[in-house]
């Protein structure tokens, strides 16, 4: 009963404490603080809804979104926006750094990245004494960066990389005894850098400046305590290396390299990537000393020689081999002992010969071997990659058919076997999620793949031999993106379904038979219909997880800290060939902002649907080469982003609509070979084009056309557009009244003459007599000869 009474006691007394204090229960958050970062928020552009929470009167260590403090003495310590990205459909769109930010005396943590801030970094954050992490990534700030910085000397983590800073990195910035990470690329320094001291730094990122040229190794003196080197634009020679006995990942891009043959470094590398450095020659034979490397990337670095296969027989953990864009060549063999987890091979880009190999690594998830000259068949054992994600044999001169096992591979998501001479039909079931068969000889129809690819973002069978009509199961590809289908023998009309597909952004069916009307439901296309601004790689069709090597524990992605999520990506985009302002372009990347829809060279007829105006993100429109009549649709005009527009070689008339005048962005027009009529509008873009972009309109007067500013006598009148709006067009041919009419005047005078002649026999003797006195006059070689 005592232990009872004294717990009341002690239960009561701490229920009257809290009732009496008003600092417990209520608020944390200290006020000067508080009123600090609303200070702040003030001074941001953020969508509506973000940063709701910072209210006045509410707890901000508790309550408020990207706010932390300590526990015991409610100081701010932590301001974290990195969840509010401007690349997010809601977040901070941008801003500047308030200078109330620096009341906030106990921060230890600033992560503000990729939220569109400006102006300059706040000298006044040299007054954060206590803070360690100082992340201002991808922003816009310019200036330089202020000296002050030098003052906080617990910093142990600055990422600057990704804004427009200039001048000189403060040399002070080596006292940082305790600065770990420092990452200042892609900026405009254009002081040359010097760095040295930092004597507890491990991971430097240093590349993409603005220097007028290399600086030297002698500039950089790097502690032995590097372990992760990210340099470019540097020439180097291996005495940068000397007390880097630590460093485990190097990355050099854009350097020139002065490193000896003899040279035998202190470090083993895990991870190694030499990028456009222009090493010529051999593989560096100090690679020979390397035995832990698990990732190696030598790209586009002007080596010659055969495929080493010493780097796979010393390096037993060898995951990824990069060698693309080199001058290799002989035979790729692939060494029986082969590393087995390894996951991606990239030998693209070279001059590789002979035929594909019948031996490969049994879990490689990426297969690159592309833009080589390999033969032959496509070997069975391809078909054992189980694992496989991305598999691509492009431009090469294989032959043969597609192996009907490809439409077993369970994960594979790109597959690319374009520019080669591939026969036969596509097998069923085939589905990846991207699929290029390009440039090829395959024939049949493509019922069988359509039929159930909900999940197909892209597919580009162009320059083929199919053949029948275009599936109206193509309405099925509900993921679609870009459907690539020219050159072939496609025939029939353009079903419905396929302008159901909300998500398609290029449709290209030009150089086929297709014949009938464009069909009105075209706006339905949602994704054409959206003005896009940004220009990010519209695909994500490998997400970097499919490529960790599955026995190294990792479970997500979102385990990865930044470094190793950039070691680990792969590109994942594919590649187009697109006919636009009148030319083929290749697209190495596919943007978000790639909108095309090209018609061209069919036989398509009658008049071109209003509802195109309302394709408000369209950026490329063909319609050229086909049977198109009526009026061209005043609603174009209000395709605000349109680039190119090819009307050209139709029976459009009527005139150009003035609506024209307010497409700011057209750089290229072709209307030429129509039949229209009247002046060229004078305004906007419209003054920039020359006149091959009208010749062949024989009715059109106006700049840039020699033909004077004036209506010609005989122009054909103008079709009326109130039956073409109303999707019925006046099919009545335009009568040439005058044409007609001088016909039957000469008709009536012969026959009056001929009928004289016929019912007076004395005209008719004389009319002849006169006739053969002419003659002899004229012909005198048949004077003696009787007519």
């Amino acid at each position: 009963m005592a232990v009872s009474r004294t717990s009341f006691a002690l239960i009561s007394a701490i229920l009257i404490i809290l009732s009496t204090n008003p600092s417990v229960g209520r608020f944390n958050c200290l006020n000067q603080e508080s009123q600090a970062l609303l200070s702040f928020k003030a001074a941001l552009n953020v969508s509506d809804g973000i940063l709701s929470s910072w209210v006045n009167g509410s707890d901000c260590c508790s309550k408020w979104d990207g706010i932390s403090c300590n526990n015991l003495t409610y100081h701010v310590e932590r301001v974290n926006l990195s969840a509010y990205t401007n690349h997010a459909e809601q977040g901070v769109q941008s801003g500047v750094i308030s200078g109330s930010l620096c009341n906030l005396p106990f921060l230890k943590y600033l992560i503000l990245p990729n939220i569109g801030l400006t102006g300059t970094i706040p000298s006044c954050l040299g007054n954060l004494s206590q803070l360690r992490y100082l992340d201002l990534e991808n922003n816009s700030f310019s200036g330089i960066v202020p000296p002050v910085i030098c003052q906080l000397s617990n910093l142990t983590y600055i990422e600057i990389a990704y804004n427009k800073l200039s001048g000189i990195l403060p040399p002070c910035l080596q006292n940082l005894s305790l600065l770990k990470f420092m990452s200042i690329s892609f900026n405009q320094f254009n002081e040359r850098l010097q760095i040295a001291g930092f004597s507890s730094l491990e991971q430097l990122y240093a590349r993409h400046f603005s220097f007028r040229e290399h600086i030297t190794s002698s500039e950089l003196a790097l502690p032995s305590s590097v372990k992760i080197l990210w340099l470019s634009h540097i020439t180097i020679s291996d005495t940068l290396f000397d007390d880097l006995v630590e460093l485990t990942f190097m990355f050099l891009s854009y350097c020139v390299l002065n490193i000896s043959t003899s040279w035998i470094p202190q470090f083993q590398l895990g991870a190694l990537e030499i990028t456009s450095c222009s090493i010529g020659g051999q593989i560096p034979e100090w690679l020979l000393t390397q035995y832990s490397l698990e990732r190696l990337r030598l790209t586009d670095d002007n080596i010659v020689g055969e495929m080493p296969s010493w780097l796979w027989e010393n390096n037993a953990q060898l995951y990824v081999l990069n060698l693309s864009g080199n001058h290799l060549h002989g035979s790729l063999i692939i060494p029986n002992r082969s590393v087995e987890w390894m996951t991606v091979l990239d030998v693209s880009r070279n001059a590789l010969t002979g035929h594909v190999p019948s031996v490969w690594p049994q879990y490689l998830q990426l297969l690159d071997v592309s833009q080589n000259a390999l033969v032959g068949n496509i070997p069975p054992a391809l078909c054992y990659l189980t694992h496989i994600v991305k598999l691509d044999l492009s431009d090469n001169k294989l032959n043969g058919y597609i192996p009907p096992c490809f439409a077993s591979y369970k994960e594979i998501r790109v597959l690319n076997l374009g520019d080669n001479s591939l026969e036969g039909s596509i097998p069923h079931g085939l589905c990846p999620s991207s699929l290029s068969l390009r440039n090829n000889k395959l024939t049949g129809t493509i019922s069988a793949l359509v039929a159930n690819c909900k999940s197909m973002k892209l597919l580009d069978i162009g320059h083929n031999k199919f053949s029948g009509d275009i599936p109206w199961s193509v309405g099925n590809l509900s993921s679609l993106q870009v459907l690539m289908m020219k050159g072939n023998r496609f025939s029939g009309s353009i079903p419905l379904e396929l302008f159901q597909l909300k998500q398609l952004q290029i449709l290209d069916l030009s150089s086929n038979n297709i014949s009938g009307f464009i069909p009105n439901n075209i706006a339905s296309l949602h994704a054409m219909s959206v003005a896009r601004e940004d220009g990010h790689m519209f695909f994500d069709l490998l997400n970097p997880y499919h490529f960790f090597v599955r026995h190294s524990g990792i479970r997500s992605y979102s385990e990865l800290g930044p470094f190793e999520k950039w070691v680990f990506e792969v590109p994942s985009h594919d590649e187009l060939n697109i006919t636009v302002k009148g030319l083929e372009l290749h697209y190495p990347y596919i943007l978000s902002t790639l909108t095309v829809i090209d018609l061209s060279n069919n036989q398509l007829n009658g008049h071109v649907p209003f509802e195109f105006g309302k394709l408000k993100g369209l950026r490329f429109l063909n319609l050229s080469r086909n049977n198109l009549r009526g009026i061209i649709p005043p609603s174009l005009g209000e395709m605000d982003q349109l680039e190119s527009l090819d009307l050209s070689t139709n029976r459009f008339s009527g005139s150009i609509p003035a609506e024209f005048q307010s497409l700011t962005l057209l750089a290229y027009l072709n209307l030429s070979n129509n039949n229209l009529s009247g002046s060229i509008p004078q305004g906007g873009q419209m003054t920039t084009f020359e006149n091959t972009s009208y010749s062949e309109n024989p009715y059109l007067n106006g700049c840039p056309l020699p033909t004077k500013c004036s209506w010609p006598k005989f122009a054909p009148p103008h079709p009326s557009t109130s039956n073409i709006q109303d999707g019925k067009e006046d099919n009545r041919k335009q009568i040439p009244w005058y044409t007609i009419g001088l016909g039957l005047s000469h008709a009536a005078g012969f026959s009056c003459v001929m009928l004289l002649l016929a019912v007076r026999d004395k005209w008719r003797k004389k009319y002849f007599k006169w006739v053969d006195k002419n003659l002899k006059k004229l012909f005198p070689s048949i004077r003696n000869k009787r007519l």
